[in-house]
């Protein structure tokens, strides 16, 4: 055991020193994705420490070293700082900020622990945006880094399905057959055992596929268009409406973009398409057809309305700052217990929240919740800036209407799950952000080394 352990110890570290030399931070960050979302961390853990290690974090570690080489040799800058830049680093200093002045939560208190949560869905995810907008790589790297995506989402389409007709032979990693790990059990779920999570890479996976296609020669069109159906199924059999949410809104803004002479037709057809799907699924959309083996799907289904009640009583009692960071499972007891309206709200006992925003406003606050909205307005105005530019190149606009897509799958599942509880879909959000950017930041340099600069009129000119 030990020599198999120094022989992959010695082939990682020969992998990483070229990858520190020759590689790419772009498709470094896509690898990651999909490397870390795979080999989740049921699959492997070393408790080496104070500090367990699994597969993800040994990947971070030597990304992070390797960025720092890289920073060392002059490969990467950071170019013309936005407000979008302004922005992260505000909510990330104030979540951490909030998080240090929270008290620990009782030992039953937390499904996530705040400080634990707080590196997971935050970070993490601000060091792939730093490594990304620091990046100098361009559009050969750019599509290397969809070709990833997409190869991940080929990956768990398959899983997907193998999942559904009980193939578990076909199923990796192993745990994901055991009815006793993670949740959804009975849905596709995937590495991360949750099937929101699935659905929500799987639709990344999808846009990234899709940004490739046209330039594509006929044959690998054809691939690729597979590939798309074999997504769009396994996203299908997640039975997560949030996800199918996602996709849908994705489809009705991207391609009509993308083609505006045909917006009228496209727009007609999503109609249809929509129309014809709820006749011929109405039912499943409804029931979803889907029974949890903790019953977490019928729970989520009627139990909003109970949320958003106690999250404002929260809310209204520590307006300004909240009631702490990772203190919603906890703090949220003692509201279950008013009687003052129709609502059922004792269900909500041993469950987390449903609504990533308003699991920002009632533990961080109007001030944690209006910087987060305001990071994803200006990350979705950046997505429109490089959408719009007319003087870049196709794949950087290409690159706009991605991450477009991106925010608008992230908004759509916010909406019903709490995904800083599910911190790796905040990866590619923040990966797409850097890329986007980056891109904007050469541009604005570019603009500003080709304008001409004043010279004073003759007559000012000293004698």
């Amino acid at each position: 055991m030990e020599v198999a352990i120094a022989i992959a110890a010695l082939g990682g570290l020969l992998w990483w020193a070229a990858y520190a030399r020759w590689g790419s931070l772009w498709m470094g960050c896509g690898a990651f994705i999909a490397l870390g979302y795979v080999l989740a961390p049921p699959l492997w853990t070393a408790h080496i420490g104070p500090i367990p290690l699994t597969v993800d974090r040994v990947l971070l570690i030597g990304f992070g070293a390797a960025y720092i080489w890289k920073w060392r040799q002059g490969e990467l800058a950071l170019r013309h700082i936005s407000p979008a830049d302004w922005l992260l680093l505000a909510a990330i200093g104030y979540f951490t900020v909030r998080c240090a002045m929270t008290p620990t939560p009782p030992p039953d208190g937390s499904t996530v622990k705040p400080w634990w949560r707080l590196i997971a869905a935050f970070w993490i995810p601000a060091a792939l945006y730093l490594a990304a907008r620091t990046s100098n790589d361009g559009e050969r790297r750019w599509r290397g880094m969809l070709w990833i995506l997409a190869g991940l989402g080929g990956f768990l389409a398959f899983t997907a399905f193998a999942e559904i007709t009980k193939q578990w032979w076909a199923v990796f990693p192993r745990y994901i057959s055991d009815p006793l790990l993670g949740t959804h059990f009975g849905r596709a779920r995937g590495p991360s055992l949750n099937s929101a999570s699935l659905g929500i890479m799987l639709t990344v996976c999808f846009w990234a596929a899709w940004m490739l296609w046209p330039k594509l020669s006929r044959l690998a069109q054809g691939a690729v268009a597979g590939l798309l159906l074999a997504i769009a199924g396994g996203i299908f059999l997640t039975f997560t409406r949030s996800t199918w949410i996602g996709l849908a809104a994705g489809l009705a803004v991207v391609p009509a973009l993308q083609l505006p002479k045909w917006r009228t037709a496209l727009a007609i057809g999503v109609i249809l398409g929509g129309a014809i799907g709820v006749v011929a699924l109405g039912d499943k959309v409804t029931n979803l057809s889907r029974k949890d083996s903790d019953a977490s799907a019928e729970h989520s289904v009627y139990q909003r309305a109970s949320f958003v009640y106690v999250s404002m009583r929260m809310w209204r009692d520590a307006p300004l700052l909240g009631c702490g960071f990772g203190r919603y499972y906890d703090l949220k007891m003692p509201y279950l217990s008013d009687r003052s309206q129709q609502l059922e709200l004792e269900s909500l006992r041993n469950l987390d929240h449903h609504n990533t925003v308003l699991s920002i406003l009632v533990e961080t606050g109007i001030v944690g919740v209006t910087l987060f909205l305001a990071l994803l307005v200006a990350w979705t105005r950046m997505a429109w800036q490089l959408y719009r530019a007319e003087d870049l190149p196709m794949w950087e606009r290409s690159q706009g209407l991605f991450q477009l897509a991106v925010v608008i799958n992230y908004l759509s599942s916010a909406l019903f799950h709490d995904l800083t509880l599910l911190p790796t879909e905040h990866w590619p959000l923040f990966l797409s952000a850097g890329v986007s950017s980056a891109l904007l930041a050469r541009r604005a340099e570019h603009v500003t080394a080709t304008q001409p600069v004043p010279t004073a009129p003759w007559h000012a000119l000293p004698a």
